[in-house]
């Protein structure tokens, strides 16, 4: 049963991979991936036919030597510049072609990726979705680059292997001859040598390195350990700058930095035994099977050329049924690295789902042009199902005033409703159509770029000329930014959040929407600034209804209507799918290929 289930597992795990990855090379006129993939695959082989001419030039050059033949020797010396110009033009073209497969892989599946994380507030939402798929940033960034370009250097590397060993079995076989063995002629018996010598050296290898992985484990998690301490006291600067306690913390530091001497000389004596063996390995394979042909050569039957050609074939054998043990460590992070982007695929996919769901149990949202904002019956839920505000029904016309502010969690989780990026819950939302529609949170987004896009945003740049900008940016207080308008910065550093939100006020001057939805927009303000932000968008733009939800630090005067919100109290389960699916992303999580684990215990890292 278990089998059973692993081999599910494993079978989703490239399923999944398959289509997220794969259309890369199945979509039409998407003729480059194969046209490459074939060059990769056409180099591949002459690489292989290149090594096995080498072969037989070992042969021919040694079996003339052996003849004391000057002129077979020095055609030889030719051949070997034909060879050795070929092979650097081969290894040259494969190492470009492939470098141009893995990054053109990587840049079509980054543009997917982003696609869908980076669409209808995915990223916002996947991110509040249980499970494991925290920091997208390095799972789009390197884990898509190692999940692309191991994939391509593990297939790579895995047919030429496989071209090497079938190849080179067959010459192996013909240079073995025939043995007698307990009176009875035994052919092949290189290819046997090969096979055991290659099944051997892996059990060694596995016993060697299981002391190695522990060692590893815990080394890792002294630096680990190690690396949170330096953080912590690079966060906590001020604090210990203030009490002078630069020498109990440079104490603690040296401290923890020596715990790490204890594993650091286990994993060094693993290495050590490792590269021993590894080095006698290698050593061997080089001179076993000259050793096993020297009787053989001595009778005659045996010429010093294939005698040579013999051991250069048994080690490309041995070399190509290893292949699986020297490539443990780069299965395992690939293996790691796609699990990773499918997981925060899956929780794209699942918010996506989530979004679309209709019924009794989901949030209806309906935008049209004429519409006012209104919701009925609506309970909104967190991602785990439980509820946040209950039953709550709201309409507010064309040219109203209204603020809502109560329990912060209440207030918070109407905003993300009405701000169309919270689809969890139940009831009926109607809204104003995008175009008609501003909201602005506690945290306005400001692009990187020139202060002048900053402030258009998400409008063009060239929207709106440079007098009705530095007049929008006055009327809001910051008229010292109006010479800076073409400054390039990171303006979410530069400005101090109070700065930002005024800001967020000039662009909602330069937008004039129909509807303006505040959530906590004021709430860095004092309470005359506050008061000032909201009475320029009131007089300025006449027709427009605005809501405030949260916290407002001026006066109410401004609005015409008020509502307080209580939390949902109990922890009432609104969404039990939701619910149950919080619950199973708690529990341990299966990983595909569980075989890399089995085997990485003995192999070390």
């Amino acid at each position: 049963m278990n089998r059973t289930v692993e081999f599910s597992r494993t079978r989703r795990f490239f399923r999944d991979f398959v289509r997220l990855a794969g259309p890369y090379w199945t979509e039409r006129q998407r003729w480059r991936p194969r046209l490459l993939g074939l060059m990769l695959a056409l180099l591949v082989v002459a690489q292989v036919a290149l090594v096995i001419r080498l072969n037989i030039w070992t042969a021919d050059l040694f079996d003339a030597l052996e003849r004391r033949s000057t002129s077979r020797a020095t055609s030889q010396i030719g051949i070997f510049v034909l060879i050795l110009l070929g092979t650097m033009a081969t290894n040259t073209a494969h190492l470009a072609v492939r470098r141009w497969l893995q990054f053109d892989w990587r840049r079509w599946l980054t543009a997917r990726v982003i696609g869908d994380w980076m669409k209808d507030a995915r990223h916002y939402q996947a991110d509040r979705i249980p499970g494991d798929h925290a920091n997208p940033d390095g799972r789009i960034a390197e884990d898509i680059r190692i999940a692309t370009e191991a994939a391509v250097d593990l297939v790579s590397t895995l047919f030429y292997c496989v071209l090497l060993l079938v190849t080179f079995i067959g010459i192996l076989w013909s240079l073995s001859g025939w043995v007698r063995i307990a009176g009875m002629d035994v052919p092949g018996h290189l290819v046997v040598l090969a096979f055991g010598y290659a099944g051997a050296g892996a059990v060694v290898a596995y016993l060697l390195g299981r002391p190695l992985v522990r060692a590893t484990d815990t080394r890792q998690t002294r630096e680990a350990e190690f690396r949170f301490s330096l953080v912590r006291s690079h966060e906590r600067g001020e604090p210990i700058a203030v009490a002078r306690g630069e020498p109990q913390e440079r104490t603690r530091l040296r401290g923890v930095f020596e715990t790490m001497a204890r594993s650091w000389r286990e994993q060094s004596v693993g290495l050590a035994r490792l590269m021993a063996f590894s080095s006698g390995y290698v050593a061997l394979a080089s001179v076993l099977p000259v050793l096993v042909g020297v009787p053989r050569f001595l009778e005659g039957t045996l010429s010093l050329g294939r005698l040579v050609q013999s051991g250069q074939a048994f080690q490309q054998v041995t070399a190509a049924l290893s292949w699986p043990v020297d490539n443990l460590a780069a299965i395992a992070g690939w293996r790691a690295s796609v699990e990773r982007v499918l997981l925060l695929d899956e929780a794209v996919r699942t918010a996506t789902a989530d979004a679309a769901r209709t019924g009794e149990t989901a949030i209806q949202l309906n935008r049209a042009p004429a519409s006012p904002i209104s919701v009925r019956e609506l309970w909104v839920a967190a991602a785990d199902g439980t509820a946040m505000l209950s039953d709550l029904s709201l309409t507010i016309g064309p040219g109203e005033r209204v603020l809502v502010d109560g329990d912060p969690e209440a207030t918070t989780a109407l905003f993300r409703v009405l701000a169309g990026i919270w689809p969890w819950g139940r009831g009926q939302v109607e809204l104003p159509v995008d175009s008609d529609m501003i909201a602005v949170g506690p945290w306005p987004f400001l692009p990187q770029g020139s202060l002048r896009q900053a402030l258009a945003f998400p409008q063009a740049a060239d929207c709106h000329d440079d007098a009705t900008l530095r007049a929008t940016l006055s009327g809001v207080g910051l008229a010292s930014l109006a010479p800076r308008l073409d400054e390039v910065a990171d303006w979410t550093h530069i400005l101090s959040p109070a700065e930002v939100q005024r800001l967020s006020f000039a662009r909602i001057l330069l937008l004039r929407p129909r509807w303006i939805v505040l959530g906590n927009a004021t709430d860095t303000l004092d309470p005359s600034s506050a008061d000032l932000m909201l009475r320029l968008i009131a007089e300025g733009l006449t027709q427009s209804s605005i809501v405030l939800i949260g916290q407002h630090p001026g006066s109410r005067e401004l609005f015409r209507r008020q509502l307080t919100l209580q939390r949902a109290s109990g922890g009432e389960v609104v969404l039990h799918e939701l619910h149950a699916r919080s619950q199973a992303a708690n529990l341990p999580r299966s990983r595909p290929l569980s075989v890399i684990d089995r085997l990485g215990k003995g192999y070390g890292r």
